[in-house]
């Protein structure tokens, strides 16, 4: 069995004689433009979000229907707080973009690993922050539109007001608990699976990028 073993090893290092080997700045130069790649990737989805999100906010603008329902709103609380998430939603994804084209440039110009290194951990945070700040809007947002909902709601407030006539005040409470952590849930949670889908792959790229770095810097 070791003969056989030991023929192995011996027909295996005949064949790894006669494979290419690479050179640092040949290993070096593939990650450089593999990174360079993987930001730039990341910065056109970046851009196409930011037009998808003005086109689902802006389009209801151009329906009758939603004029004439958003002049009957008596709320102005809730027109406000629609214009301000979404203006500083947009100033965010903008900011975001502008940080990404940055990290792009700075990858793109890099001529030695430390430097690459930091180029890439800068952008891994630059797009965990804003996904993070994408679930805090999430959360806050959500919350929100449930107050809203109990307080502006005709529909909404009549069931829980028959509720609360029928003495039945702890399933009120039990009733809205149970509203709010499965709307949260359902909100935070599908788009942690969107940004997971679209930003997880190629930052997982970078992360495979960033450890092949650091063998090269041992």
């Amino acid at each position: 069995m070791m003969d056989e073993l030991e023929l192995l090893k011996k027909d295996w290092q005949k064949k790894e004689e006669h494979l290419p080997k690479l050179s640092y700045k040949e290993i070096y130069t593939m990650i450089w433009k593999k990174s360079s790649s993987i930001v730039k990737w990341i910065f056109y989805i970046s851009i196409i979000e930011l037009l998808f999100w003005i086109v689902l906010n802006a389009a209801p603008f151009f329906i009758d229907s939603y004029q004439e329902n958003l002049g009957g709103v008596e709320n102005g609380v809730t027109q406000t707080f629609i214009v301000v998430t979404n203006t500083f939603s947009f100033v965010i994804i903008a900011v975001f973009i502008y940080f990404l084209y940055k990290a792009y440039r700075g990858i793109s110009v890099v001529d030695n690993v430390k430097s690459l290194m930091e180029s890439i951990l800068r952008t891994r945070k630059i797009v965990q922050y804003y996904v993070g700040f994408n679930l805090i809007m999430a959360v806050l947002i959500t919350l929100y539109t449930i107050y809203d909902m109990f307080t502006h709601d005709e529909k909404v407030m009549k069931l829980f007001q028959t509720i609360k006539d029928e003495g039945s005040e702890l399933k009120f409470w039990l009733l809205g608990a149970v509203i709010v952590v499965l709307g949260m849930v359902l909100v935070v949670g599908f788009i942690w699976l969107f940004y997971r889908l679209i930003y997880g792959f190629l930052l997982r790229k970078l992360n495979q990028n960033y450890k092949e770095l650091k063998k090269l810097e041992v």
